[in-house]
This record gives C-alpha cells, structure tokens and sequence, in this order.
C-alpha cells in the first residue's frame, strides 16, 4: 500500500505538471471558484508533490523497523549459543 500511495504520488506530479506546461504554464484558475470548478494542472502538481514525503518516510519506517527487528533476532541468537 506505502509503495502504491508513492507510484500514485509521482504520477500525479508528473500528470500535473504536463498537464500545466499544456497550459503554457498559467496561474489562471488556481482558485477552483474561477473557473468552473475545473482542476488544473497545479492542483494535480500540488496534491502529488504532498503525497511524495510522507510516502517516503512510511517507507522509511517500515525498512528500519525490519532492520531493527532483524537485528534483536540476530544478537538473540548470538546470546543463546
């Protein structure tokens, strides 16, 4: 799930961010009130870029948390002979 929140997270970066240089790169729109309701690119650009860092450190977490429990298990061992 962690790594499929971060694939989703750079997908919709890289969504975005074509989708706004289609756009000529223009800030019209941002506020979704002015036009139609309609996202932009910036919006998917924003939303993918906030789902990249907490993904990364979930992922973080997950691998230390393997590496420490890898390693109780292993000075356990070394302790019981």
């Amino acid at each position: 799930m962690r790594f499929m929140l971060l694939a989703t997270g750079f997908c919709l970066f890289t969504f975005g961010l074509l989708e706004w240089q289609a756009d000529g790169f223009a800030l019209r729109g941002i506020v979704p009130f002015t036009d139609g309701y309609r996202w932009q690119g910036l919006h998917y650009l924003m939303i993918g870029l906030a789902m990249i860092p907490p993904s990364l450190f979930e992922i973080y977490n997950l691998e230390r948390r393997a590496q420490q429990t890898a390693l109780a298990a292993k000075e356990q061992d070394a302790s019981n002979g």
